[in-house]
């Protein structure tokens, strides 16, 4: 149930960037809603595994929510992947392969940091 109600949260907060961020980049020039839902939801599920949701007591069930629920139905690998193929399909191979290497790059330097994050958040809390 939780999980459901997480998704349900994701799928909305992802719909809702989309509409954001079309209103001054359309998708089908940047897709900046994508990257923009990729890049926070890399570095949400970093901090919530390095210790961000121990530190605020986060039970297990809230955890799971969190990461599969929220996180899975808001970052979106399928929706980049096809993106990817679009802009190929329309000759924009340079495009494609900055979008590539900005996604994967970008997706594990904010995970990274995500980590770190919730790495010094628990350590912080250790010490008080």
């Amino acid at each position: 149930m939780y999980i459901g109600i997480a998704g349900a949260a994701g799928a909305l907060s992802r719909y809702g960037v989309g509409v954001l961020t079309d209103s001054f980049a359309p998708a089908s020039v940047v897709p900046l809603a994508t990257l923009l839902c990729n890049y926070t939801g890399s570095f949400i599920l970093g901090w919530v595994t390095g210790g961000g949701a121990a530190r605020l007591r986060l039970p297990d069930k809230g955890k799971i929510a969190l990461t599969s629920g929220f996180v899975g139905s808001y970052t979106t690998f399928s929706t980049f992947s096809m993106e990817t193929v679009r802009m190929t399909e329309d000759g924009r191979y340079g495009q494609a392969l900055l979008y590539v290497l900005v996604s994967l790059w970008g997706g594990l330097l904010l995970a990274w940091l995500g980590v770190k994050s919730g790495e010094r958040l628990l350590r912080r809390g250790e010490r008080s």
